[in-house]
């Protein structure tokens, strides 16, 4: 293998990593994304609440587009997840904070993939002018019977 066969086959190589790399974070993105709307959502609905103070009336999806009427009695407090099935009960304002918190963590973690995606894309570019350019080369130096012409075996 020719000079020029080994520097292709390095540049294709780190370019499928990269775009395997590329499709994982824009995965990532989106899943961050919807969580983000989750919190959103979640943080006005019981801004809105508590600031209506109580009873409350609200339509609350159940699925497929179907939806109850709810009436909310109490925003006292509120039921938390913790992660791994665990709810606790904390009060309004606490349950707010660490949404807020939450969403801190999700826009950061959301601006850190957002910037490796920005970073891996434009080094995908960088590998894919390469790659062209070394298979012209490659391929001029098989015309012309020079160096990177295929052994025969």
């Amino acid at each position: 293998m020719s000079g020029l066969e080994q520097q292709l086959a390095r540049a294709v190589s780190e370019l499928q990593v990269l775009e395997r790399a590329l499709e994982e974070l824009q995965g990532s993105i989106a899943a961050l994304r919807v969580a983000l709307s989750e919190h959103e959502r979640a943080l006005e609905l019981l801004e809105e609440l508590k600031a209506r103070g109580s009873p409350s009336i609200i339509l609350v999806p159940i699925g497929g587009g179907n939806m109850i009427q709810v009436e909310v009695k109490s925003v006292e407090e509120v039921y938390v997840s913790l992660g791994a099935g665990v709810v606790v009960r904390r009060p309004v304002d606490e349950a707010i904070d660490l949404m807020r918190r939450r969403m801190e963590n999700l826009n950061s973690a959301l601006r850190t993939r957002e910037e490796a995606l920005a970073s891996y894309a434009q080094r995908a570019d960088e590998l894919r002018r390469l790659v062209e350019a070394l298979y012209r080369r490659l391929s001029e130096a098989q015309q012309a019977g020079g160096e990177g012409k295929p052994a025969s075996g």
